[in-house]
């Protein structure tokens, strides 16, 4: 997963934005509007890798674009790490009390040191590093960063062998990739959801359906039943639930 996410934005590398000075991107195109961009960038990148980051913010297609509230999400979902791992999502406060800007971490050496590839950032190290025109490989250091999101874990588990907790509807909406693994599955059942990895009141009414069509109990919740129930291939589903 992650290989592919950093194959994405290295073949970003060199990209500007057009005319200079203007924050339009094809990143805005994608996302729906243009503005300081690093955010839709990296949000941008997950997509395209096939990885999409959680709706953080409304109308967003997905990730966001505001850094403090991508930080706020991954500090809420236990995905905000102190030292970066390649993949991460790194904060950057350049100075400032709050996250002025995010970058994908690439790769991590030592001393605290590590390299990101950044929108909306400058091929020197002058001062605006959060408002260049530029996607660019940066040398970093921790002490620049807030911290770091991790939206992918290293073990990451895909199809049945995902699960790993109750999914049920909260607010904030739960996220992660067992979710987009189960919205998956439900497709295959007849019911078009949006994969998009959170657990919202589309992906509740359509496990209340399941649920009523297999004759479990109809709460609302992906547990063990209802998750393996959805794993089995239509085929091979009773038909007496």
């Amino acid at each position: 997963m992650i290989e592919e996410i950093l194959k994405v934005a290295r073949a970003e590398i060199g990209y500007r934005e057009n005319p200079p000075g203007s924050n339009r991107t094809k990143y805005g195109d994608w996302y729906g509007f243009h503005d300081l961009w690093c955010a839709m960038f990296t949000s941008w990148v997950f997509d395209k890798a096939g990885f999409p980051l959680p709706k953080i913010q409304t109308g967003a297609p997905s990730g966001g674009a505001y850094c403090p509230y991508i930080e706020g999400y991954a500090r809420r979902q236990g995905q905000w790490h102190r030292t970066p791992k390649p993949g991460d999502l790194a904060l950057f406060h350049f100075g400032q009390n709050l996250a002025i800007h995010i970058g994908i971490v690439e790769s991590v050496g030592s001393g605290g040191n590590f390299t990101t590839i950044e929108g909306n950032t400058k091929k020197s190290n002058a001062p605006g590093q959060n408002n260049g025109e530029w996607v660019w490989r940066k040398h970093r250091h921790v002490n620049q960063c807030r911290g770091f999101y991790r939206p992918i874990g290293s073990q990451a588990l895909t199809g049945k062998e995902a699960y790993h907790r109750f999914l049920s509807l909260r607010k904030p909406f739960m996220a992660g990739y067992d979710i987009r693994e189960w919205q998956k599955q439900v497709n295959y059942w007849g019911l078009a959801i949006e994969i998009d990895g959170v657990y919202g009141p589309e992906s509740e009414k359509a496990c209340r359906e399941l649920q009523q069509k297999w004759g479990l109990d109809v709460d609302g919740i992906v547990g063990p039943l209802t998750w393996n129930r959805t794993f089995l291939p239509s085929s091979e589903a009773p038909k007496n639930g």
